[in-house]
């Protein structure tokens, strides 16, 4: 029987390629060339890899929120302080304000282009906000056990409200928002915790 010819490609290097593109593009405006383009897949191995666009799209976007979980949880651990990795993860924006194009965050976008029209990625959509949310959450728990943060709301609450802030902050990036006006919005955001 024939088993056809073995993978000669990495997919881990596959998937990151891909990720990068419809993070930059998003999912509509990313051609199948453009992709076929980007991993360097031939069409048959796209297919027989990935069995479609959407399919490669929904095991991008999952690395996107995996690695983005795991860098986040590794940067609390590492962080002086709870509230110094919340500030740092506010404070990331920036970063993405200074590229002539911000991409924003791949979780937003994804969010905004599929709305709650495509239920496979609307499921995607919530994993990834539950382990973001998870995250701020473990974040404001530790800060409250070391006294840098009120017990008086709940972390999930406060990690509720962070998620929110972060993805408005993201989106603002995209429309130009000013660096001074950033600052200032996430000097409020700081405020807000005392």
């Amino acid at each position: 029987m024939n088993r056809g010819r073995p993978r000669t490609f990495d997919p881990d290097l596959v998937l990151e390629n891909a990720m990068q593109l419809f993070w930059s593009r998003g999912y509509e405006a990313t051609s199948l060339q453009d992709l076929l383009q980007a991993t360097g897949l031939s069409k048959s191995s796209l297919y027989e890899s990935f069995g479609n666009k959407q399919n490669l799209f929904e095991a991008a976007f999952t690395r996107y929120f995996d690695s983005r979980a795991e860098l986040m949880l590794a940067s609390l651990a590492e962080a002086e302080s709870p509230m110094i990795f919340i500030r740092d993860c506010l404070l990331s924006v920036l970063d993405d304000a200074r590229q002539s194009q911000p991409r924003g965050c791949m979780l937003v976008n994804v969010a905004n282009e599929f709305s709650t029209g495509e239920p496979a990625v609307q499921a995607l959509v919530e994993t990834a906000t539950r382990r973001m949310r998870q995250v701020f959450e473990q974040a404001f728990a530790q800060a409250q056990v070391r006294g840098e943060l009120s017990r008086q709301r709940s972390p999930a609450d406060l990690a509720l409200y962070m998620h929110c802030a972060m993805s408005g902050l993201r989106t603002q990036t995209k429309s130009a928002l000013s660096r001074k006006d950033l600052l200032t919005v996430i000097e409020q955001i700081m405020a807000s915790w005392s």
